[in-house]
């Protein structure tokens, strides 16, 4: 055998262990892409009910908050109200009172004036 022929011989095993490596190799990721594509798919099943869950609830809070938002408006509208209807009653009523007490006042300093002036007339 000559030294061409042992290189052959070499090159050829050398070859073939290169082949037998890289089918190993593509067979692992053959296996890791179907492993892949198995967590994909499990994944998929347990996350698409879970997004539509949460769309729905999202749906819910929204027209929660448009309701919400109409009875705020409705609580400042009613509280605008009862303020303008307190002022109203305010004056309303607190001039009369006011005015009842000074007459009640001045009435009773009257009294007692004409009483100390009988006593003093006396």
């Amino acid at each position: 055998m000559s030294a061409t022929d042992l290189a052959t011989v070499v090159v050829a095993v050398a070859a073939l262990a290169s082949v037998g490596v890289a089918v190993a190799v593509l067979l692992s990721v053959r296996e890791a892409a179907r492993e892949l594509r198995s967590a994909l798919e499990q994944i998929n099943r347990t996350t698409l009910p879970a997004v539509a869950a949460i769309e729905a609830d999202t749906a819910t809070v929204r027209d929660e908050l448009e309701r919400a938002s109409g009875l705020l408006d409705r609580v400042d509208a009613l509280t605008a109200r009862a303020e303008g209807i307190s002022r109203i009653t305010y004056r309303a009523i607190a001039d009369p009172v006011i005015k009842t007490a000074s007459v009640i006042r001045g009435t009773t300093q009257a009294g007692r004036r004409l009483r100390r002036s009988a006593r003093e007339a006396s």
